[in-house]
């Protein structure tokens, strides 16, 4: 009797285990038919079978965010420390340093300002060299130191010396006669010997001035059409070719039928 209730006991926890069992089993069953029949998206199955990767390395891995090191700006070279200006800071050497540059300076400033007034004293004493030998040469020209040959006027001597080619003395004597006398046939020949003598000499603009008192004041003058062509001649000389061509359409114009209108004629043509 009692061996058989014993046996009981021990059967019956086994038979629940069973049970236990089964029902697991049937559960099981019943979830696997539930996802068989379920569609499982392609995305989640491969997202599934992909083993995640360490943040580390995925980042490492990855060039789109990989991260891009910043341009550091270039260091500034150290600046030294300024030299030291103020006397007052600066040490017995620095001293004995800055004076002698100091002193060097003041020598290299003399010297020059010795070798500026050396070189203005020479160009003063050449100026004045040159004024005294311009001097002395227009000394032997002017009408006081030019003795009038015996028994010549100013006008006479000043025409000779012209056709001798003393263009120098044609101008002193022709001067002394213009300065006394103002108008007449000797006036006008004098002034245009003297503004020959200029032209001669390459005086150009001395010889305008002379050759100009001819369309001014000796408007009548057989010297009128020489002196036009005269003036043209020095203007188209010196460089001035439209003045030049005024002068050369003038005599033409006025002229026309002379031996001076037909070469400005020439000249205006070329």
């Amino acid at each position: 009797m009692n061996s058989k209730i014993l046996l009981v006991f021990f059967l019956i926890p086994s038979v629940g285990a069973c049970v236990t069992t089964r029902e697991e089993l049937n559960r099981r069953r019943e979830s696997a038919a539930e996802l068989d029949a379920k569609p499982v998206k392609t995305e989640e199955l491969l997202k599934s079978n992909i083993p995640e990767k360490n943040p580390v390395e995925a980042t490492a891995s990855s060039p789109a965010t990989a991260p891009v090191p910043s341009a550091q700006p270039p260091t500034a070279a150290p600046v030294p420390p300024a030299a030291k200006t103020d006397p007052t800071t600066l040490s017995e050497d620095e001293l004995r340093a800055e004076l002698a540059r100091a002193n060097g300076r003041l020598e290299e400033i003399q010297h020059e300002q010795e070798l500026k007034e050396r070189a203005t004293n020479d160009d003063l004493k050449k100026a004045q060299e040159r004024i005294s030998a311009l001097e002395k040469q227009l000394k032997e020209l002017t009408p006081e130191t030019l003795t009038l040959p015996e028994g010549k006027s100013p006008f006479d001597a000043g025409k000779d010396s012209f056709l001798a080619g003393k263009f120098d003395e044609a101008i002193v004597f022709l001067s002394q006669f213009l300065s006394k006398e103002e108008a007449g046939k000797q006036v006008e020949e004098a002034t245009f010997l003297r503004g020959e003598s200029h032209f001669k000499k390459l005086q150009y603009n001395k010889a305008i001035l002379d050759y100009s008192k001819f369309p001014e004041k000796f408007q009548k003058s057989s010297f009128h059409p020489k002196a036009l062509l005269r003036i043209a001649e020095s203007f188209e000389a010196t460089g001035r070719k439209d003045d030049a061509k005024v002068f050369y359409s003038d005599l033409v114009e006025k002229f026309s039928k002379t031996a001076e209108g037909k070469i400005a004629k020439k000249k205006l043509k070329k």
